[in-house]
């Protein structure tokens, strides 16, 4: 297994884990056993992964009898304790992994895998590095953990989407908060998963044509000469024309970036001044890519809790299937 080391980003800073557990088996207190626990939420919140031991139904001859041989999932790797307690395997790094027997090895997200154990009924929870400095990581403390976020999210939720669920972008304002307040890879991908299927807000210049301009100027000097321009009131002018729409941009210091909205009432005061249309996120995208200003990429809900989606993601949103 030497050629095959798992230095992966996600396990960077897990040696904080790692020494916050050595200081836990040091001196044991509540005190020293809630700073394993934080700094576990804290990788958890960094998209933190643990490496988790499998057995796969593909070439494992010491399968267990109810891994699946003909889909090849996996099912993760568990230990009995002297009471018969089962525990799920994880390592905090490719060292601690190595200190034990080798076998199939998969890097996961801390988080995933924590949900995925307390809903588990046959397992008491993880211990982490059992070949070393070992800790049990119970399910009251995956509770504790998940607990401590209070009613504030971290994660994008993995709820199946549905164009209800879209449908009047609060769901995609949600998300963005979330991977605001926690910008990981994983909720990341998720955000532009929904943003495939979303309905966004653009701001608009209404441009009438030529002869519109100058039949509505001499419909408004008409009604000055005469009965005053009060007399325009519930006035209606019907174009000859097309009525063009320009999106807006706004500028921030040399880069512009084309402005999209969850809602129409997220504009805002700034909204007042133009004609909103509704339009996909993919078309939002196009007008984007074929704006004159060369824009960097489209900034979401500008003025309250914006989300820049950079144009080099834009290749990787249109690459993807509908989930609708």
């Amino acid at each position: 297994m030497e050629d095959q080391m798992y230095t992966n980003s996600f396990l960077q800073d897990n040696d904080q884990i790692e020494e916050a557990i050595h200081t836990y088996g040091t001196s044991p207190s509540d005190e020293t056993l809630a700073a394993v626990l934080e700094t576990i939420r804290a990788r958890m919140h960094a998209d933190g992964h643990f490496l988790f031991p499998v057995f796969t139904g593909e070439g494992d001859t010491d399968a267990p009898a109810d891994a699946d041989e003909n889909t090849g999932t996996y099912e993760f790797l568990s230990v009995t304790d002297r009471d018969g307690k089962n525990w799920q395997v994880a390592f905090t790094s490719d060292a601690e992994y190595r200190k034990g027997p080798e076998s199939q090895i998969l890097s996961y997200f801390m988080d995933a895998a924590m949900k995925f154990c307390l809903q588990s009924p046959n397992v008491e929870g993880f211990v982490i590095n059992p070949w070393g400095e070992a800790f049990q990581l119970r399910k009251e403390f995956i509770q504790m953990i998940f607990n401590a976020d209070g009613d504030v999210e971290y994660t994008v939720p993995d709820e199946p989407l549905t164009a209800e669920l879209l449908e009047d972008g609060s769901y995609l304002k949600r998300v963005i908060g979330i991977c605001n307040r926690s910008r990981t890879q994983l909720n990341l991908f998720k955000l532009l998963r929904i943003l495939r299927d979303s309905d966004i807000w653009i701001p608009c210049n209404a441009v009438m044509s030529e002869r519109d301009e100058a039949a509505w100027s001499k419909t408004v000097l008409d009604a000055a000469d005469k009965e005053g321009l009060d007399s325009l009131t519930g006035h209606i002018l019907t174009s000859q024309d097309p009525i063009r729409m320009i999106p807006d941009v706004l500028q921030s210091g040399d880069q512009y970036y084309f402005p999209v909205f969850t809602s129409e009432e997220e504009m805002g005061e700034y909204g007042e001044h133009f004609s909103k249309v509704g339009r996909s996120f993919m078309e939002a995208m196009v007008l984007a890519k074929n704006n004159q200003n060369h824009v960097s990429g489209i900034v979401i809900n500008a003025f309250t809790e914006p989300f820049v989606v950079g144009t080099e993601l834009f290749e990787i949103i249109e690459k993807m299937e509908s989930s609708l």
